[in-house]
């Protein structure tokens, strides 16, 4: 009995391929400690006497300490992998490339402020406004670390985690590199949307099943950047690049304690706005135009086009 026991649990806990703990397993832990990371900077902010400037990026901080302890964990002990095959082979060109993602992203969220302006959705109702840090350069400063405190641990855990070893579990299902990698991309996607759109905070008349969608459409963008790199710092870039553009650059909400250059509202309703809840003909355009930007850089990177499949799906496995 105790011998059928074992079986039944090997053959739910490991995999048939390589032995290691199931690939869903194996997300499940990744998020799972992630988010109690998040939570755990949630809760200490509420305990501690911290400048209102200042939370998002304390608050954001224990998840990025939790997201990189996660990996160092999986990557040692279940994954058996390098650590920097998460994406995190860090070098010049690594960091060029960043810059470039959050170029792009800042560029996204500029043409989407210029498209609502034009169809005459957006009324902007102050600009150059410090919020409540004592100058605009010191206010843009604070939050742009917390906006990269975000996009690491956010990347870190919905592409190099999560998108990497849904890949493996997949791939062994006797799915072809090509499917495993669309399937792990899609199911990503999907849950980043769902974690930010119906669990997320959306603007006022935005529909919860509008924001699942668009959500899911930039964790795909975000995802693609993964895709064809294999590394993680375009998808970081374009994380920080959006929500700094959004928040603080081109669509700051009308009253807030971050600073923004421009702080604008619905010109209708005179609710704020976000990138991923604009009217579909601004931000469908937009995020076509992120997807065509980022196949562009891989491109002009690699002279040529092509998903990284086998790489995202068995790159560093060390029992391979």
């Amino acid at each position: 009995m105790d011998s059928r026991l074992i079986a039944v649990s090997n053959q739910i806990l490991r995999g048939t391929v390589d032995n290691r703990l199931r690939a869903s397993w194996r997300i499940v832990i990744a998020v799972g400690l992630t988010l109690a990371g998040a939570l755990g900077g949630a809760l200490l902010v509420q305990q501690v006497a911290i400048p209102d400037l200042f939370v998002p990026l304390v608050a954001h901080l224990g998840a990025v300490l939790a997201v990189l302890a996660t990996a160092g964990l999986l990557a040692r002990y279940i994954d058996h992998r390098r650590f920097s095959a998460y994406g995190f082979s860090l070098s010049l060109s690594w960091g060029i490339e960043a810059v470039v993602g959050a170029t792009i992203g800042i560029g996204l969220v500029g043409l989407a402020f210029g498209l609502a302006h034009q169809r005459g959705t957006v009324t902007t109702v102050g600009t150059f406004s410090t919020g409540t840090a004592d100058t605009l350069l010191t206010g843009l400063g604070v939050v742009l670390i917390g906006w990269i405190f975000v996009g690491l641990w956010e990347e870190t855990l919905f592409r190099g985690l999560f998108l990497k070893n849904a890949a493996e579990g997949l791939a062994v299902r006797e799915l072809s590199p090509t499917t495993a990698a669309f399937g792990a991309w899609l199911s990503s996607s999907l849950v980043y949307g769902f974690l930010h759109g119906p669990l997320g905070s959306n603007p006022e008349g935005t529909s919860l099943l509008y924001a699942l969608v668009m959500t899911s459409v930039m964790g795909g963008l975000f995802g693609l950047a993964y895709l064809l790199s294999n590394e993680l710092a375009l998808p970081i870039g374009m994380h920080v690049g959006i929500n700094f553009g959004e928040q603080n650059l081109f669509f700051g909400p009308p009253e807030g304690v971050a600073p923004a250059i421009v702080r604008t509202e619905h010109a209708v309703s005179g609710a704020r706005l976000e990138f991923q809840s604009l009217d579909p003909l601004v931000i469908v355009p937009v995020l076509i135009c992120g997807y065509l930007l980022v196949a562009a850089w891989a491109y002009l990177r690699d002279g040529r086009l092509s998903i990284i499949r086998d790489t995202v799906v068995n790159e560093s496995y060390l029992g391979k």
